[in-house]
Order: structure tokens, then C-alpha cells, then sequence
């Protein structure tokens, strides 16, 4: 077996809460709390080990709290996870090595300090490229490895909590908050140049410069010039990575026994993006399991599966009880609690732990966030946390060994495009609406999908593969467009957004789109465009005979868009209907195309066309992002595309009102073993499923359903899962 990657029997379903993040709760609080949780059935819990709190003197350590917790721990039946943070570092640190703070762009030191969650200050940690402070990070992991690994409550090393390179950049409000330039960043930025581009004469071709020698290479302070600037941020999540994997190499050397991971907010391009924080599916590569915080689905549920990659995944961050001392949590239910967890393990998540179990008190996060009441009374929802985990918990083996059907649906997220999108209008929001347009639209049309990096698309890693959908995609890299090509002649779907490889890994913009060569192959141009707020359609446009013959609502869309422009546009679709462009308009032009979809009725902006066994669909709009307007064009067209890819819904489910239910489906052994359903809408959905039947049984109600094919009605905010199938009646 890879030491990396236990085997799935070996591991656990989680259920239960972070408790301690020193100094709260206050040890009066804890023997009473442990009880309580082993009452409410809580398998797990998870305690903090910090460096600040526990590391007060260069040789000298702090853990009689923990060892207290510990033993609470083994007396109450509760594995534990400890979560190692190392962005509160020591005050002795700093006397050490001063030189070892961040630098921020515009030259200021981020001196330590105390926020909201990080309530002992020190944060945000020193400068990762400090060899100094990453030794004295080293002992203290090592310590800490050392010191616990004996206690039998142990079960499990989070060695991260949430990676980030430093709070301040965390939006990019102001660019000027980026780190770090200092010294050691700088003469690690040239090691890394040197190691990626060989020579000084090759990265003068890619960057535009003149150089002579390696020391001469400066840090890039502007997002403008693009190359260099995506290059910097590159430097910055190989580092971040690095960082990752040295923490965990320790973890399963000094305790080989306990399994190690380290768990991210999913880099979803706002507000935890690949600029300021790392890159999810390089650091998945180097844990046993993955983890994440997150709230209900699709957005990071889905971002954290798909770096997963096959990995047991956990939510060890359950954040909806969030709230802060000006804005209070809500009072959250059973319904609350389904429609948060069920979304998840329909998807494959395989245990919960809560943020938190008793609300802090200290700081804005309190009295929030907590399971309980600030005085450990119960709240409704620690009632419904026991009731759900009651009813869950006999079917949990199965629950772990049952897993969603491979999706063959994939979205592009490349970290270059994220950080080109960046750099060329300075803000996430166009690139992440793309994206979540596409993602959206999928996932509650009860399409399985997966996120595909670019390094995955770069080493042909497209298994099962047979749609790839490509949002904003004007960074591509050669090697990512040859594999593309190539994958699409053996039968792949495509379905692009504009300017398709209009940047490339050369450091130029190309003269011809899409880039790369693909013009070339597929026979396709984008032979002119423009911003949609240039766009204007002429009064004849809607005046002519022809127009009053379109229907309703066509006319109706080219009337409300009218001759002014703006950020949505209407395009009219063969298949009939409107879809919404987004930003970007470009024409298309191209031998043996089809139109799928025109603007003005004079020029294509939306083309098919079959290449060698696959087809392309070529978008001249940013089409996801147009689905903010409305998105049931994008769905069309998307089902055309997916039709053509020879796929369907899960479990041929058809709602009666598209985009308001969800379905998912775990297979154990080939067979549907558990589905999961829910109405996201106010009203009652009409829900049919074509492709399985038999009797199941409701988890919390335990009444039977007979599914055979004809609708169902599911109430208002409906959120269930059904056990125990009984056959498929299609593949």
C-alpha cells in the first residue's frame, strides 16, 4: 500500500466538532463539554496546537492543556484530530530573526498582530522563504509530533488549517497588499526562473527584457506587463506547496500510524484564489485524505473533490453556524442541517466536523459559530445534530464504502488563466462568474461534473473524459493546446468561451484566435472583436418583417438590450431561444462551421463543428458569466453539447421547472445504494427519475417511496436521502 494513500476501510466516518483554539473554551468548560459530545454520538474532535501557545521559549514548549484534552478526549470515547497552526508565530521569533517578516508590494512590513481568529497574535507568520524561521517551524512540528503521537485518542495530523500566504492579500482590494518581496523571496524567485527557463536569454524572449545575469532579475511590482507577473505568483504556490509538503512528509515519518492531511478553503477564485492563497490540486498530491471548509454545495464542494481526486475527502470545517458578535448565527434545524450535509455526501464527502462546538469568547466571532449557547446549553440545533447523526449513523459503512458514479463532464481551472484574469483587469469577479455560471447550471440540471486543472489538461490526465467545458479561457499554455487538439480528434466535446488561447505560455499575445494553433487545425477564426458594451443593434433591427416574425420572447430580449450596449448581450440560438453573452464579443468565421447562435443575425458568435470523433462548440462570449442574466440559453446550448457527448442526467432526472432540485446518487458495488434529493425553490418541484426503481426508505422520516419512473411531488425546500435501491433500468 502507498504510505501516502491508506486504504478507504482503514478510515473513518468523522462526526463531531473543532473544540479548542487556546485560550477558549476555558478549562472550567471542558469536562462537562466532552460528556455532552459523547452524548450527542460525536465520534471525533479536534483541538489546535499553536505555535505561539505552545512554543514561549526557543527550547521551551507548553502542552499541559493539551494533555489534559487528550486524556478527555480517550475518556469520552472520541478519536482526535490535532490541527498544527503555524501562522501565530512566537514573539522570541521575531527577536531572532527580525528580517524574517513579510514585505508587502508597496514596501511595508507586516509586523505581527491579533485578529479576529487568530485571537493570541503573531500571525501572519514569517516570510515562507525565510530558512531561519522555516527551521524553527520545523522543530516545532516535530515537537509536537513527538510529544503527542503516544496518546491513543489520537487519530489524525491536520498539519494546515486553511493555507494562505498572508491575511492582507486575501481580496487584492489593493494590489499593493501582495507579498512578499523580501530578500529571500527575491533570490528564490531567481532559482526558480532559473530552474523553469534554463537560461537568461530565454526568459528575455518570454518576458520582453534584456537582462545579462540572473541576479539582475527583479520582482514584478506591476500586474501590466502579465508574464512576469504570472510567473511571481507561480514562484509564490510552488512555495506554498513546498511548504505543504514538508509539513506532511513529517507528519508520516515521526507517526507513520496516524493518518495526515491539511485542509484549504477551496480556491474558488473569490475569495480564496490562487493568487493570494494555493493551489488545491498540487497540495492534494502530497495527502493521504483531503479536506476542506465548507458550506453546503456546489461551489467548494465540487473545487475540493475534484483536487481530491479519488482521495477520502472531508468537511472538517462546517461553517454554517457562522456568525460574529454585530451579526449573530441564525437558528438553524433539522431542514437547515439537510440541506447543508446531504448536497455534500450525495457528492462523496465522507464526515463533518462543526466550527465549533461552544462559541468563543473572545473577540468579533463570538458568541457565533458554536453548536451550543455560550453557557453549553443546547440551541435547536444540537437537538437536530443528534437526531441526524442517529438515523445516519447505521448506515454510515455503507455511506463510506459508496461512492458517486466518475463524472465525464469536466470545468478548465487553470491557475495561469486565474492569475492572467487577474493581472488584466485586476479583480476576480469576471473569471469566477464564468466558471460558476457553467457550475451552476450543471449541478442543478443534475449533471455530474468534475474540475479539471491545467496541469491535469497539460498531462493529458482527462480519463472518462467527454466534455470539457473551458470558461474565460485566454491563457493556455502550448503544451495545454496540443493535448486539447489531441483529445478532441479522439473523440472529445469542447465547448469554449472567446479568444481561446489568445495568450500562451510565450509570453505573447497571438496574432491569429484561437492561439496555439488551433485556428490552424480546426479551421475556426475569431476575425474581429469588441467589449459588449460596445455593441449596438440598428433600429431596422426591429422594425423589419423579420423581426416581427421571431418569438416573443427573442423580440423581447433584442428590445430590452436596444442600442446602448452593456456587460450582457442577447444572442439568438439555433435551438431556439436567447442565450446572454458576457464582456466579450467576438466573430467567428470558419469553413464547415455551424451557427449556433448570432447577435445581429449577420455575424457568428457561437459555432459547432465536428473534429475528427469529437466536436467543438466555439463561444465568442464569456457565455457563463452571461447566465447571472439568465441562464436558461447557457442551459440549451449546454444540453446540446452534452448530448452530442452521448451523456445524460443523473439517474435521467427531469424537474418539471429546470434548475430548481438536485438528485445524487452513491453506488455501492455498481448499484444505486443511496440517493440524495433536494428542492432548493419555496414551491413544490415535480421530480421524475428515469433510470432507477424500486422501494426506499427516507433517512430522518423513514417512510417508504416507490420510485418507478412517474413524477414525484417534493415539498417546498425539500432535503432527503433515500436507502436502499433496488436496480438500475438503464445504464
Amino acid at each position: 500500500m502507498d504510505h501516502r494513500h491508506p486504504h478507504p476501510e482503514s478510515l473513518p466516518f468523522i462526526f463531531g466538532a473543532q473544540y479548542y483554539r487556546a485560550p477558549t473554551p476555558e478549562p472550567a468548560c471542558w469536562e462537562y463539554d466532552h460528556r455532552r459530545m459523547k452524548q450527542l454520538g460525536f465520534n471525533h474532535v479536534k483541538y489546535w496546537v499553536q505555535w505561539r501557545w505552545a512554543h514561549r521559549g526557543e527550547d521551551r514548549f507548553h502542552w499541559d492543556d493539551l494533555d489534559r484534552l487528550m486524556d478527555l478526549a480517550a475518556a469520552n470515547d472520541l478519536a482526535v484530530t490535532l490541527n498544527i497552526i503555524c501562522d501565530v508565530a512566537p514573539v522570541w521569533l521575531y527577536d531572532k530573526y527580525p528580517d524574517a517578516k513579510q514585505i508587502m508590494r508597496n514596501g511595508s512590513v507586516i509586523q505581527p498582530y491579533a485578529n479576529g481568529c487568530r485571537q493570541i497574535g503573531g500571525t501572519p507568520g514569517p516570510c515562507y522563504n525565510h530558512p531561519g524561521a522555516l527551521a524553527e517551524r520545523q522543530k516545532f512540528v516535530a515537537a509536537a509530533i513527538e510529544h503527542f503521537r503516544p496518546y491513543p485518542a489520537l487519530s489524525m495530523w491536520d498539519v494546515w488549517n486553511e493555507p494562505e500566504q498572508s491575511f492582507p492579500s486575501r481580496t487584492l482590494s489593493d494590489p499593493g497588499s501582495l507579498v512578499c518581496y523580501c530578500e529571500h523571496c527575491r533570490r528564490g524567485f531567481q532559482q526558480w526562473l532559473t530552474k523553469k527557463y534554463g537560461s537568461i536569454e530565454r526568459l528575455n524572449e518570454v518576458w520582453g527584457r534584456c537582462y545579462e545575469q540572473w541576479n539582475q532579475v527583479e520582482m514584478p511590482r506591476s500586474r501590466d506587463s502579465l508574464q512576469d507577473f504570472v510567473d511571481w505568483r507561480e514562484f509564490h504556490l510552488d512555495t506554498m506547496t513546498a511548504e505543504a509538503a514538508w509539513r506532511l512528509e513529517y507528519a508520516r515519518r515521526l507517526d507513520p500510524r496516524r493518518v495526515s492531511y491539511l485542509h484549504v478553503v477551496p480556491s474558488t477564485t473569490e475569495p480564496f484564489s490562487c493568487v493570494t492563497c494555493v493551489d488545491d490540486f498540487a497540495i492534494a498530491e502530497h495527502c493521504q485524505v483531503f479536506a476542506a471548509t465548507m458550506n453546503g454545495a456546489p461551489t467548494w464542494t465540487t473545487q475540493m473533490l475534484g483536487a481530491a481526486r479519488g482521495r477520502v475527502a472531508y468537511n472538517v470545517e462546517s461553517h454554517m453556524n457562522h456568525g460574529s458578535t454585530s451579526l449573530h448565527q441564525r437558528i438553524n434545524g433539522m431542514n437547515d442541517l439537510l440541506r447543508d450535509f446531504l448536497p455534500q455526501i450525495g457528492l462523496g464527502i465522507k464526515g463533518f466536523l462543526f466550527w465549533q462546538y461552544r462559541p468563543e469568547t473572545l473577540g468579533v466571532e463570538s458568541p457565533a459559530w458554536g453548536l451550543v449557547r455560550l453557557d453549553g446549553g443546547d440551541r435547536p440545533i444540537t437537538k437536530a445534530v443528534a437526531e441526524f447523526w442517529a438515523k445516519l449513523r447505521p448506515h454510515v459503512p455503507a455511506v463510506f464504502r459508496s461512492n458517486p458514479p466518475r463524472p465525464q463532464i469536466g470545468i478548465w481551472k487553470s491557475r495561469k488563466n486565474e492569475i492572467f484574469g487577474y493581472a488584466t483587469c485586476g479583480r476576480f469577479q469576471p473569471l469566477a462568474e464564468s466558471i460558476d455560471g457553467h457550475l451552476q447550471t450543471l449541478y442543478w440540471n443534475n449533471y455530474a461534473f468534475r474540475i479539471v486543472s491545467g496541469q491535469m489538461l497539460e498531462g493529458d490526465d482527462l480519463e472518462d473524459l467527454k466534455l470539457l467545458i473551458m470558461p474565460g479561457c485566454y491563457y493556455v499554455t502550448a503544451q495545454e493546446a496540443k493535448v486539447l487538439d489531441q483529445w478532441v480528434r479522439r473523440g472529445g466535446v469542447l465547448l469554449n468561451e472567446a479568444h481561446l488561447a489568445a495568450y500562451s505560455d510565450c509570453g505573447r499575445h497571438s496574432r491569429i484566435i484561437p492561439g496555439c494553433g488551433l485556428a490552424e487545425s480546426w479551421g475556426i477564426r475569431e476575425i474581429d472583436s469588441t467589449a459588449s458594451h460596445h455593441l449596438k443593434l440598428a433600429a431596422a433591427d426591429m422594425t423589419t418583417a423579420g423581426f416581427d416574425n421571431l418569438p416573443e420572447d427573442v423580440k423581447k430580449a433584442l428590445k430590452d438590450f436596444g442600442a446602448t450596449g452593456g456587460q450582457f448581450f442577447p444572442i439568438r440560438l439555433r435551438v431556439g431561444g436567447i442565450a446572454w453573452g458576457s464582456d466579450r464579443y467576438a466573430m467567428l468565421e470558419g469553413e464547415g462551421w455551424q451557427r449556433e447562435g448570432t447577435f445581429d443575425d449577420a455575424a457568428n458568435c457561437i459555432m459547432s463543428r465536428e473534429i475528427g470523433k469529437g466536436a467543438v462548440y466555439y463561444c465568442g462570449t464569456n457565455i457563463g458569466r452571461g447566465a447571472k442574466k439568465d441562464a436558461a440559453g447557457l442551459l440549451a446550448l449546454l444540453r446540446t453539447a452534452i448530448q452530442r457527448a452521448g451523456l445524460a442526467p443523473i439517474l435521467g432526472a427531469q424537474c418539471a421547472e429546470p434548475g430548481a432540485v438536485r438528485v445524487d446518487v452513491l453506488l455501492d458495488g455498481g448499484r444505486p445504494r443511496f440517493i440524495t434529493i433536494v428542492n432548493r425553490t419555496d414551491r413544490e418541484q415535480e421530480l421524475r427519475l428515469e433510470a432507477v426503481a424500486g422501494t426506499w426508505r427516507e433517512l430522518i422520516s423513514g417512510e417508504p417511496w416507490w420510485l418507478d419512473g412517474k413524477p414525484i411531488k417534493l415539498p417546498a425546500r425539500f432535503a432527503g436521502m433515500l436507502i436502499g435501491a433496488s436496480g438500475l433500468t438503464q445504464p
